[in-house]
C-alpha cells in the first residue's frame, strides 16, 4: 500500500497527490502538508475598508491569498454577499445544487436561481482592485464603507452601517450559554 493509501485509510481522505515540492496534496476541505506540518486554512477576523466611486474594492491581503485571483461573489444572509474561492464555490454549490435538474418540483431551484443569477467571478485589475457589480452593490446597500468578515470557508462582505447593527444585536455571551 502506498502512503496515499495509507493515509486515505486513516483519514478518509477522498483523493491524494505529490506535487512539484515533494508535499502530498489531500483533499479533506483543506490542504494538509504530510511530514512537515498540518496547515487547516480558514478565514477569520474583520477588516473595515471602502469602495471606490466605481465600486472597485481591496479585498485584504489575508483574505485575498485564501481567496485566489479570480474569487466567486454572490448573495448572502442579512444582505451581505458572500465571497469565495473557486474552489470553495464549486464544493459548496456543487454539493448544495448539483442534482438539482430544473424539471422536477424542487424547493432549491428559487434559492439556485437567487444565488447563480447574482453570482460572479471576480476579475483583479493591475492596481489589485475587484469590480463589484451593480447588482451586489444594490442588493447589499453598499454605500462606501465595508467591512469584510472572514467566515471560515468564505468572507462576508458587509455595508459598514449594516454590519454594525447586525453586530450590535448578537449578544456574544447568549451564544456561549451565558447570562448577558
Amino acid at each position: 500500500m502506498g502512503v496515499c493509501g495509507y493515509v486515505n485509510e486513516f483519514l478518509h481522505i477522498k483523493w491524494a497527490k505529490m506535487v512539484d515540492s515533494g508535499y502530498f496534496i489531500c483533499y479533506i476541505d483543506c490542504v494538509i502538508r504530510l511530514c512537515e506540518e498540518v496547515s487547516v486554512v480558514f478565514l477569520s477576523g474583520r477588516y473595515n475598508h471602502q469602495v471606490d466611486d466605481k465600486g472597485r474594492i481591496r479585498i485584504p491581503a489575508k483574505f485575498k491569498d485564501a481567496l485566489g485571483s479570480s474569487p466567486y461573489i454572490t448573495v448572502g444572509q442579512n444582505r451581505c454577499l458572500y465571497i469565495f474561492s473557486q474552489e470553495e464555490a464549486n464544493r459548496i454549490l456543487g454539493e448544495r445544487f448539483g442534482d438539482v435538474d430544473g424539471f422536477t418540483k424542487d424547493p432549491r431551484l428559487d434559492a439556485m436561481r437567487k444565488i447563480f443569477s447574482r453570482g460572479t467571478f471576480l476579475e483583479e485589475d493591475k492596481q489589485g482592485r475587484f469590480m463589484l457589480p451593480s447588482w451586489l452593490i444594490n442588493y447589499s446597500g453598499i454605500k462606501k464603507n465595508v467591512v469584510s468578515v472572514g467566515m471560515n470557508n468564505r468572507v462576508e462582505l458587509w455595508d459598514e452601517e449594516t454590519w454594525e447593527k447586525y453586530d450590535s444585536e448578537v449578544d456574544a455571551d447568549s451564544l456561549f450559554g451565558g447570562d448577558a
